[in-house]
């Protein structure tokens, strides 16, 4: 199983995106979430097999339930990583220890966590430059074309296979 382990802010939402909704009256989840990150992050999925793992501080807030129903309605099925203290590098550490099929792993993130070790760190695909200041640019094509690259395409079954 390929894992990439998601954060929200800064990455589904940008400053451009904020910019560009001030003025509109957005109701809901569309009014932090930009919808083109979603089907940027959903083109990944697609291409990779990959399993989306929620690491955000949004996965134990009010709006999370709402978030995972935007991401299923896309089909995006998501899984949460336990709450350590805001460790997120601890948090990413326990979940892998507990999901011992996974074969490859990404981090999707704008900030770098103090308890992100080096095995870690090699995972991060740093989105932005804000450091968690502002919201910076979000997921760009760029960073699916890496994700795409780390973790290779996944195998297409071919009808030939099928037939016995």
């Amino acid at each position: 199983m390929k894992i990439i382990f998601l954060d929200i802010d800064g990455v589904l939402n940008s400053d451009e995106y904020f910019d560009k909704i001030k003025n509109l009256n957005i109701n809901g989840i569309e009014n932090d979430i930009d919808i083109s990150k979603i089907i940027l992050l959903k083109k990944s999925l697609d291409e990779t097999g990959a399993k989306i793992v929620l690491t955000s501080s949004w996965r134990y807030t009010r709006k999370a339930q709402e978030l995972k129903q935007l991401l299923l309605s896309y089909g995006i099925i998501v899984d949460c990583t336990p709450f350590i203290d805001n460790e997120r590098g601890i948090e990413i550490k326990k979940w892998l220890q507990e999901h011992n099929d996974v074969q490859d792993f990404v981090i999707l993130d704008d900030e770098i966590f103090d308890s992100y070790d080096e095995k870690l760190m090699k995972k991060l695909i740093k989105i932005s430059d804000t450091n968690g200041i502002n919201y910076g640019e979000g997921l760009q094509p760029k960073h699916i074309q890496e994700i795409i690259q780390r973790f290779g395409k996944k195998e297409k079954i071919i009808d030939d296979e099928l037939e016995l």
